[in-house]
C-alpha cells in the first residue's frame, strides 16, 4: 500500500472534483424585489409577509387578490402556481403555516422551492425568522440537497436543473453558502453518490479512490490506507474474515483532518460493506439489490469529515471506513467459526449476515489505540430490527454517555436527522457470550432485540473509558420515496448530523429546540 506521503503527492497533484450529479444553480441577490419574471414566496396562514408583501405592492394587489380567488390560505406543504399576476410572469406561492422557524425548517423549504420550480430563472424571497441568521443560505443548502439526482448509470447527467436566485437583506449570505454550508451539501453529495454507485463498480478500492479524489487539494488532511498484509500484521481477524469470501479484498480507511491542533479528535467509524449478500448465511434474493447502500455509514463517515475540512472547521476529526464486500465463496467463513480480532478479543459467528459488527469491532479498536479520540460514534446499517423498533423516519441511538447523547440528540434535530434512543439491557451482554469464545455475534431465535444485540456487540470494542455513541441507520439510510431534501434512494443520512455535533464542538450557536 502507499504510504501517507505518496497519498500527499496525490492531493497534489489532483484537483477537488465535485460530483456531477444533478443539483440546483443557486445565486444570491440583496437588491429590491424584482419587477417582473419568475417568482417564488412564502404565504403564512396569517397572510403574505416581508418580501412577499413587497411583491404584492408591485403587482398592485393583484397577487392578494389571486391567492384569495383561488382560495389559498397558506397552509403548511400547500403550494399554488401563478400565471400573469401583474407585471410577473409566473408566481409560485409555498404555504407554511405558521412560518419557519429554524435553520432545518430553512433547508426544508428550500428543498420543497427546488423541487416545485422545473424551468426558468426564478427569484425566490427568503423570509426573515427571528433569531436566525443566514436565511438566504438555509435555502441554498435546502435546494441543493432536494434537487439531487444520481441520474441513471454510464449515461450522460441531465442539463440544468432549477435555476434559483435567492433574494434576501442580509448581505453575508453568499459568504455563508460559499465558506459555510455549501461543504455540508458537498459532503452530502459525496456520500449519497458513493452509496448509489453499484456494487459491481464499488470495491472497498473504488470506496478509496473517490475518497482520495474528493480530498485532493484540501489542507491539513491525511489518509491512511490498510490492506490485506497490513491488517494481518495487526491482527485484524474480524474484518478480514468479512472480506475472505470475495475476492476483492477489504480495506481500511482512515481520513484525518487536523483544525485544531494537538486536541483529541472526534471518530467517526462506518461499517462499509460495500454488498452484502449475507454471506453463507445468505439473504433472501428479494430486495438484495438494494444491498449496494450497506457502506452508507462509511460513506457518512468520509463525508462527515469532507464537510469540515471543506470549511475549516475548528476542530480534529478522523473518519473511519472499514470496508469489506460480504461474499458466500467457498473461502467464505462459516457460522461457528471463531475469529480473532485486533484487541485479542475473540468472536463466535453464528450467523455470517451479522457482518457489520465484525469490520466495526476492529475498526474502532484501531483508532481508539492510534488517535485517542475524544469522542467516538459508530455508525452503519447494521439491523433490520431498527426499522421493525422504529418504522423508516428515526435511526436508532445507543451511547454509554448521557452528556455525549444529549449532544447527539441535539445535534440531530438541528440536522433534521431524527434519532431515537434505545436502551442496551445488562442482560444483552450476557445473551452474547459465548461458549467457545469471549462473544458471539448475534443470538438464535426471534423475537429478540437485534439491533441492542448488535450495538452491545459493538461496544465490546468499545474501552472503558472512551465516551462512545452508536447510530443504527438501517431504517434510514436508503428511501423508498423522496422528501423535501431527501432523495428516493440514497439519503446521505448522517452528514448532516456530523456537521451540527462539529459545530458544537466548535462551540457555535444552535437553533434547534432542546430534545
Amino acid at each position: 500500500m502507499r504510504s501517507l506521503m505518496q497519498f500527499s503527492t496525490v492531493f497534489a497533484a489532483l484537483a477537488f472534483v465535485c460530483s456531477t450529479a444533478h443539483a440546483a444553480k443557486v445565486s444570491f441577490s440583496t437588491g429590491g424585489v424584482p419587477k417582473a419574471g419568475n417568482i417564488a414566496l412564502t404565504m403564512t396562514s396569517s397572510g403574505l409577509t416581508g418580501a412577499a408583501k413587497d411583491i404584492d405592492q408591485v403587482a398592485a394587489g393583484a397577487l392578494t387578490r389571486a391567492l384569495a380567488n383561488a382560495e389559498f390560505k397558506g397552509g403548511s406543504g400547500k403550494a399554488l402556481l401563478l400565471y400573469g399576476v401583474g407585471p410577473y410572469s409566473r408566481i409560485l406561492a409555498l404555504g407554511v403555516g405558521e412560518g419557519p422557524k429554524t435553520e432545518a425548517d430553512l433547508v426544508t423549504l428550500g428543498g420543497r422551492f427546488a423541487q416545485a420550480i422545473k424551468d426558468g430563472k426564478t427569484s425566490v424571497m427568503a423570509p426573515d425568522i427571528a433569531g436566525v441568521t443566514n436565511e438566504a443560505a438555509f435555502l441554498a443548502l435546502g435546494a441543493e440537497l432536494g434537487s439531487y439526482d444520481f441520474g441513471k448509470w454510464g449515461k450522460p447527467k441531465k442539463d440544468g436543473g432549477p435555476d434559483l436566485q435567492i433574494h434576501s437583506s442580509d448581505a453575508s449570505a453568499q459568504r455563508a453558502w460559499e465558506n459555510d454550508l455549501r461543504p455540508v451539501a458537498e459532503g452530502v453529495t459525496f456520500t449519497r453518490d458513493l452509496i448509489s454507485t453499484p456494487s459491481n463498480i464499488k470495491t472497498p478500492q473504488h470506496f478509496v479512490d473517490k475518497t482520495i479524489e474528493a480530498f485532493s487539494g484540501i489542507p491539513n488532511v491525511t489518509i491512511e490506507v490498510l490492506g490485506v498484509p497490513e491488517m494481518e500484521k495487526l491482527g485484524m481477524g474480524m474484518i478480514l474474515g468479512v472480506g475472505q469470501g470475495s475476492t476483492r479484498p477489504p480495506r481500511l480507511l482512515l481520513v484525518r483532518y487536523n483544525g485544531a491542533g494537538n486536541a483529541a479528535p472526534i471518530a467517526f467509524v462506518g461499517k462499509g460493506i460495500t454488498f452484502d449478500s449475507g454471506g453463507v448465511s445468505l439473504k433472501p434474493g428479494d430486495g438484495m439489490w438494494r444491498m449496494r447502500y450497506d457502506m452508507a455509514g462509511a460513506a457518512a463517515s468520509i463525508g462527515g469529515v469532507l464537510s469540515a475540512a471543506r470549511r475549516g472547521a475548528k476542530v480534529n476529526v478522523v473518519g473511519v471506513a472499514a470496508l469489506a464486500e460480504n461474499m458466500p465463496d467457498g473461502g467464505a467463513i462459516r457460522p461457528g467459526d471463531v475469529l480473532t480480532s485486533m484487541s485479542g478479543k475473540t468472536t463466535e459467528v453464528l450467523n455470517t449476515d451479522a457482518e457489520g459488527r465484525l469490520v466495526l469491532g476492529d475498526a474502532v479498536w484501531y483508532v481508539q489505540e492510534r488517535d485517542k479520540p475524544s469522542k467516538v460514534v459508530t455508525i452503519g446499517t447494521l439491523t433490520g430490527a431498527v426499522r421493525t423498533a422504529l418504522g423508516n423516519d428515526y435511526a436508532g441511538l445507543f451511547g454509554n454517555d448521557e452528556a455525549f447523547i444529549a449532544d447527539v440528540q441535539t445535534s440531530a434535530l438541528r440536522a433534521d436527522e431524527a434519532v431515537w434512543r434505545l436502551p442496551i439491557h445488562p442482560t444483552t451482554y450476557d445473551d452474547i457470550k459465548s461458549d467457545i469464545a469471549d462473544v458471539k455475534n448475534t443470538v438464535e431465535g426471534g423475537g429478540t432485540a437485534g439491533s441492542s444485540i448488535a450495538a452491545a456487540f459493538v461496544s465490546e470494542w468499545v474501552k472503558p473509558d472512551q465516551t462512545w455513541a452508536h447510530l443504527d441507520i438501517a431504517s434510514v439510510a436508503w428511501r423508498d420515496s423522496a422528501d423535501a431534501t431527501t432523495p428516493k434512494g440514497a439519503a446521505g443520512f448522517g452528514v448532516r448530523l456530523f456537521d451540527a455535533l462539529i459545530r458544537h464542538a466548535e462551540g457555535r450557536p444552535t437553533n434547534a429546540p432542546k430534545p
